[in-house]
C-alpha cells in the first residue's frame, strides 16, 4: 500500500510547481512560438491540430499514446535488471535495444500530442503541465543517449542511462496523472444531467434573438442543481445544447456563432449546432443535445438521451393492463420493506446487548446471514425485474458491494471490543442509507409495474426468502461463508 507520507509528501511538490508563478514567462514563450506559425497557415494547420487532439476521433490522442513508451520503456528496464542480475541473453539484450527505440518513437509522438493539448491550459495547470513536458523530455533524452551507448558496445552505461530515463519517465507519469485525475484535465466537463425526460417549457421564443446564443437553467432533482442550457435561434430553428463546454467547462452561452456552430469563447472550440459533435478543437467530445419544439409561442426542450444511457422515460414504462385483477398476497416493496425492518431490529438487538454476552456473536452471524439473504434475492429477482423503470439498480449494486466489504471487516473484530463497536455503527448507519434510498425512491418508482406485477414478484421473493431460509445447503453454504470472514 502507498504510503500517506508519501502521498503527502508528491502532493506538496505538485503544489509548489502550481505556486511558481516564474514558470509563466516561458509557457507564454512556447505558447507563442507554438501559436505564429498555426495562425500563418490557417486551416491546414487547423487539420493537424484538431488530429492531435483527436477532435475527429471523438477521444484525446495523447493518453494512447503515452502507453508507448510507458509500456516499451518499463519492459527494456525489466530486461536489463534481469542482465544486472545475471541472466544472460543475447535475444534479451536486443529485445531491450528494439523496445527503447520503439519507446522512443512513441515519445515523440505522445510529446506533440501533449504540447498541442498543453497549449489551451492556464495557470496552475500550465505549469504542471510545462514540469510534465520537462522530466518526460529528460526521459527521452537520457534513453536516445542510451540507444547510443548501446550501440557503440558500452551496454552498462547504456542502462544506467535508460534506468535513469525510466526513473524520469515516472516522475512524469505521476505529473501527469495528477492533471487528469486531479485537476480533470482532457476528460468531459460537459453537464450530463438526463433532464428533462419529457418536453419542459424554457423560453418564450420572442425573447430569443437570431445567432444570440441564450442561457436557460432547469433543475435536476436528483443531482439537486440547475443544469445550464444555450438556446440558438438560425435560419427559423432552435437549437439546444448543453452550456457548459465538455473541454474545459467554458460558458458557451457567452459564445458566439460562426457558421453553423457554437464557438466556446474560452478556447475556441466549434460545436455543430445540429449534432453537438465538435468541428474543430481542441475539444474531442460531444455537446449534451435537447430536442426542441414550440408550444403556443414558449420553446420546450427534451434531452436527447445518449447511447448506453440507461434513463427511463414516460415512453420507456411497460403498459399497465387496466382490467388485470389483483393477485393476492403482497406486493414486492411490501415483502423488502419488512425485510428491512427485520434487520434493523436485529442492529438494535445485537446494539443492546452487553458487549461480554457470547450471544453477541451469534446475532451478528444471524445478522449476516440475513443481509446476504437480502442482497441474494434483490439481485436475483427485484432488481432484474424494477431495472425497466427505475434507474437506481446501478447504485444499489454498488451498495450492495459496500455492505459486504464493511460486514465482512466487522465480522473479523471482537464482539466486546471498541472497535467492533465503531464499525457495527457504521454497518448500521450503511443499512440505513440503503434501506432508505430504497424505500424512498427505487420501491415508489417500482409502483409503474403495476400492482399485479408487484404482487406476482412479491409471492417470488417471499418463496426465495423462505427457500434460502430453510435449506440445509443454503444455510451450510452461507454458514461456511461467514466463517470464513470471521477468520476461523
Amino acid at each position: 500500500m502507498t504510503s500517506p507520507r508519501f502521498a503527502r509528501a508528491a502532493n506538496a511538490a505538485i503544489g509548489r510547481i502550481e505556486a511558481t508563478a516564474s514558470l509563466d514567462t516561458p509557457s507564454h514563450a512556447i505558447e507563442t512560438a507554438m501559436a505564429r506559425p498555426a495562425q500563418i497557415a490557417g486551416r491546414p494547420a487547423g487539420r493537424i491540430g484538431d488530429a492531435l487532439h483527436g477532435t475527429r476521433y471523438g477521444h484525446p490522442v495523447h493518453p494512447m499514446l503515452v502507453t508507448i513508451p510507458i509500456g516499451t520503456w518499463t519492459l527494456a528496464f525489466g530486461l536489463d535488471l534481469l542482465a544486472a542480475l545475471g541472466a544472460r541473453s543475447n535475444g534479451a539484450a536486443r529485445a531491450a535495444d528494439i523496445a527503447l527505440k520503439a519507446g522512443a518513437a512513441g515519445a515523440v509522438a505522445a510529446a506533440a500530442t501533449g504540447l498541442a493539448d498543453w497549449q489551451h491550459t492556464n495557470g496552475r495547470d500550465r505549469r504542471v503541465g510545462l514540469v510534465h513536458a520537462l522530466v518526460n523530455s529528460t526521459a527521452l533524452g537520457l534513453t536516445l543517449a542510451s540507444i547510443g551507448l548501446r550501440s557503440r558496445g558500452r551496454r552498462r552505461e547504456g542502462r544506467l542511462a535508460s534506468a535513469a530515463g525510466w526513473a524520469c519517465m515516472v516522475v512524469g507519469g505521476y505529473l501527469g496523472g495528477h492533471m487528469v485525475y486531479r485537476r480533470r484535465i482532457g476528460v468531459d466537463h460537459a453537464d450530463r444531467s438526463p433532464e428533462p425526460r419529457d418536453f419542459a417549457p424554457v423560453l418564450p421564443l420572442a425573447e430569443l434573438e437570431e445567432n444570440r446564443p441564450r442561457r436557460v437553467e432547469l433543475r435536476d432533482e436528483n443531482a439537486r442543481q440547475d443544469i445550464g442550457i444555450v438556446l440558438v435561434r438560425r435560419g427559423g430553428r432552435v437549437h439546444a445544447m448543453g452550456a457548459r463546454c465538455s473541454h474545459l467547462g467554458g460558458p458557451l452561452d457567452q459564445g458566439w456563432v460562426l457558421g453553423n456552430a457554437l464557438v466556446c469563447p474560452w478556447h475556441g472550440s466549434r460545436y455543430d449546432l445540429e449534432t453537438g459533435w465538435p468541428e474543430s478543437g481542441p475539444s474531442t467530445c460531444p455537446q449534451p443535445r435537447y430536442e426542441t419544439r414550440l408550444r403556443d409561442g414558449i420553446v420546450e426542450i427534451r434531452r436527447e438521451q445518449e447511447p448506453g444511457d440507461e434513463i427511463v422515460t414516460a415512453a420507456d414504462l411497460p403498459p399497465v393492463p387496466r382490467d388485470a385483477a389483483p393477485g393476492g398476497g403482497r406486493k414486492a416493496d411490501e415483502v423488502l420493506t419488512e425485510h428491512h425492518q427485520l434487520i434493523r431490529r436485529l442492529f438494535e438487538t445485537i446494539e443492546a446487548t452487553p458487549r461480554h454476552q457470547p450471544e453477541r456473536r451469534d446475532l451478528m452471524r444471524t445478522l449476516a446471514s440475513e443481509l446476504e439473504i437480502h442482497e441474494h434475492v434483490e439481485d436475483h429477482l427485484f432488481y432484474p425485474a424494477v431495472r425497466p423503470v427505475s434507474e437506481d439498480v446501478a447504485i444499489a449494486h454498488s451498495e450492495h458491494r459496500q455492505l459486504a466489504d464493511l460486514l465482512a471487516m466487522t465480522l473479523k473484530l471482537d464482539t466486546a471490543s471498541p472497535e467492533f463497536e465503531e464499525h457495527l455503527r457504521a454497518l448500521h448507519a450503511a443499512v440505513d442509507h440503503h434501506a432508505g434510498s430504497e424505500e424512498r425512491s427505487m420501491f415508489r418508482e417500482a409502483q409503474r409495474l403495476g400492482e399485479p406485477r408487484l404482487r406476482e414478484l412479491g409471492q417470488a421473493l417471499e418463496a426465495m426468502i423462505e427457500q434460502q431460509r430453510t435449506s440445509r445447503f443454503q444455510r451450510a453454504f452461507r454458514d461456511l461463508k461467514i466463517r470464513l470472514l470471521e477468520g476461523v
